[in-house]
């Protein structure tokens, strides 16, 4: 049984001395564990089953899958074990143990974003820096032909029938991929004063502006036109916000029209009266029959075949035709009025807010 220490017998000076020397080393206790590098320390919730990404790496999505990556090692102040600036120190030193262990837990988390199929490959890398530089000489790709790839997709890449949000985050998932491989240059003197770097940013602000107007459907070229007539044009993503909006009103416009249309036919069939068929009309027909064409309707005195086609009968058959084609190009003519009546004044009333809502929230670039 251990005993309790004692302090009968000591003085008031020597208790001040005992308790200063208990809380000195309580301090050099806490001193050594806070002087370990920040990079070499593992928190709590850190296991070697933890899944960096949710997406695993495959032979075609290394870019991306890098840059995911990346991202949550920095974010756990890991990233110097693959780009080499934690460097692995020396055997005899302090931390030298400490270093083996996080290496080989960043080593495990690399390993466990890799898919099935190609992950057996790299079961024995020595370090999570080995296993990085493996990684990007056997599926990372020249930025040349990569980037002419991307450039085609994006002058290929039209809406056809996606819709709007679609169409931009394919559009946007390209840019990303692009801004990785070849981001736009950014002022390093500590402060741009000839306004290149405006230059520079607005330029691409107009490229990728012009890119995802040129892809999309031809329903939008009249609002397009009108977005770039303006002074200063909006931002890519504020034409995208402008166009999704001038999208949904359509789709609303469009199921009004068919809530319309189909009220109408229901008007039409209840007042339409029955139609009761007469025989009056063919009464002086029956019994009768061609013995040129053996066909009933007509004597032999009568038939088109025998005698030919009378100009009454052509009239009467040109007659038909222009009515009917009549009423087609009315209803035609019908359709045209109302979309000019209450579709067009309503995008340009939809425009002319979103102008207005916008102007002075610095979403415009001078043209």
């Amino acid at each position: 049984m251990v005993s309790e220490p004692s302090f009968e017998g000591l003085c008031i000076p020597q208790l001040i001395e005992l308790h200063k020397s208990v809380i000195s080393m309580a301090d050099a206790g806490e001193s050594s564990r806070q002087s370990v590098p920040e990079a070499l320390q593992l928190h709590r919730s850190d296991h070697l089953g933890m899944i960096l990404v949710s997406t695993l790496l495959t032979k075609s999505n290394y870019l991306t899958w890098s840059y995911a990556v990346k991202r949550a090692l920095r974010a756990k102040m890991k990233l110097g074990f693959i780009d080499g600036t934690t460097m692995k120190p020396h055997s005899t030193d302090l931390f030298f143990e400490q270093w083996i262990r996080v290496d080989s837990m960043v080593t495990t988390w690399i390993l466990n974003c890799i898919s099935k199929e190609i992950v057996g490959s790299f079961m024995y890398a020595k370090s999570a820096r080995t296993l990085w530089l493996d990684l990007e000489e056997r599926y990372g790709e020249c930025n040349g032909p990569l980037l002419y790839q991307l450039q085609l997709e994006i002058t290929s890449l039209a809406q056809g029938n996606m819709s709007i949000f679609e169409y931009f985050s394919k559009l946007r998932m390209v840019w990303d991929e692009i801004d990785m491989l070849m981001p736009t240059p950014q002022c390093t003197c500590g402060g741009c004063t000839c306004g290149v770097s405006k230059a520079t940013t607005d330029q691409a602000t107009f490229t990728r502006l012009f890119q995802f107007f040129m892809g999309l459907s031809e329903t939008f070229d009249h609002l397009r036109d009108q977005l770039l007539v303006m002074d200063s044009v909006p931002m890519v993503n504020k034409a995208y916000s402008m166009v999704l909006r001038v999208e949904k009103q359509r789709e609303v416009n469009v199921d009004c029209t068919n809530t319309m249309e189909n009220a109408a036919m229901q008007v039409r069939a209840g007042n339409k009266r029955e139609y009761i068929p007469t025989q009056r009309r063919y009464t002086y027909k029956n019994g009768q029959f061609c013995s040129n064409c053996n066909r009933s309707g007509h004597t032999r005195d009568t038939c088109f075949k025998l005698h030919g086609t009378p100009d009454w009968y052509k009239d009467l058959i040109e007659k038909k035709k222009k009515e009917r084609d009549g009423i087609r190009g009315y209803n035609a003519q019908v359709e045209e009025q109302q979309y000019h009546q209450f579709q067009v004044p309503k995008q340009e009333a939809l425009l002319q807010e979103l102008v207005s809502l916008m102007k002075g929230e610095g979403h415009y670039v001078q043209m």
